[in-house]
């Protein structure tokens, strides 16, 4: 699992400017597993947990790796309740897909920065 913890950390650490990152507010990092319903079926996933304090998003957000597509879903807990926000996303896709769930919610970089 540290393994998994690297690499996703990785992937979006060298595909998204580090003052985007900075921007999410990430108070905890951590890896661990959990179990998702997908398709009526329950998988194991090994995940990277973030803590976040974004505009659009605060609370937990899970970076799971769906082994069988080689895809990332990405969940979210808010008040004890986890959804699934994306899925099928590509490793250089997870920054951008990230920033806007958790900071931008689609808006333009302009439209942000006067925020």
């Amino acid at each position: 699992m540290v393994t998994f913890l690297t690499l996703t950390r990785q992937f979006f650490l060298h595909t998204t400017p580090i003052d985007v990152i900075n921007s999410w507010g990430i108070s905890k990092m951590y890896a661990t597993q959990i179990v998702k319903n997908v398709n009526g079926e329950n998988f194991t996933m090994a995940a990277l947990v973030m803590q976040v304090n974004g505009f659009q998003f605060q609370g937990k957000v899970y970076i799971a790796l769906d082994e069988g597509s080689d895809y990332y879903r990405i969940f979210g807990e808010k008040d004890g309740t986890t959804k699934e926000y994306h899925h099928n996303i590509a490793f250089d896709e997870l920054g951008d897909v990230l920033d806007s769930m958790i900071e931008t919610g689609g808006m333009s970089k302009e439209d942000t920065k006067q925020r």
